[in-house]
């Protein structure tokens, strides 16, 4: 379903989480200067962001939105059902190492991440297939039509497809799962659920 993407341009990804000191991929900025960081730094293709329910106020937020629409910036928020920063981490870093990694295959890029993006209401994050499968079986916000998928470096193929085919099994008919293999991510896998409210 998804072609290997073979253009060199070099993304320019910002990357916000709170208590993080580091980031191996992308540009790191701090939670309490992200707007005016942003605002100085121009020519970021997007920045993936967690935890700014805790962390910023109201106005703070809509600033945040504000200004990256008018620096042409794709706002990626994470959530995760458990407020859970540590699962969050390990998703947006993992989904950063895979954007710039050259392991094969090399079927995701910062576009498909626009596009979940884009029809999604709320992303939710998950670091195991147990704990995204849990929350599906009980969740009751609307319906899942996007997601990533990335088996980590432990998982056979057969785990592969099976977790695959069993997250599409609670997928909107039209929904979309970009699946992909990133070896050396941390946790035992990286899920990343696009949801439409009810009604939305």
């Amino acid at each position: 379903m998804f072609e290997e993407i073979t253009d060199c341009y070099e993304l320019q990804l910002a990357i916000a989480l709170p208590e993080l000191e580091f980031v191996p991929h992308g540009h790191l900025i701090s939670l309490n200067s992200i707007t005016e960081s942003l605002a100085l730094k121009s020519g970021f293709d997007a920045i993936f962001v967690g935890g700014l329910s805790d962390h910023l106020t109201v106005d703070k937020c809509s600033q945040l939105s504000q200004t990256c629409d008018d620096n042409d910036i794709e706002l990626v928020q994470f959530e995760n059902p458990s407020n859970d920063l540590a699962v969050i981490s390990d998703v947006v870093l993992n989904l950063a190492g895979k954007l710039f990694s050259d392991e094969m295959p090399k079927n995701l890029s910062i576009a498909d991440i626009r596009n979940i993006n884009l029809y999604s209401d709320c992303l939710f994050a998950f670091n195991s297939v147990c704990s995204a499968l849990e929350f599906l079986k009980k969740q009751s916000l609307g319906c899942v039509v996007s997601g990533v998928f990335l088996a980590h470096g432990n998982a056979t193929l057969s785990e592969y497809e099976a977790a695959g085919d069993e997250l599409l099994s609670y997928f909107a008919e039209e929904g979309f799962l970009c699946s992909s293999i990133y070896a050396s991510g941390s946790s035992e896998c990286t899920i990343l659920l696009g949801m439409q409210y009810q009604g939305g």
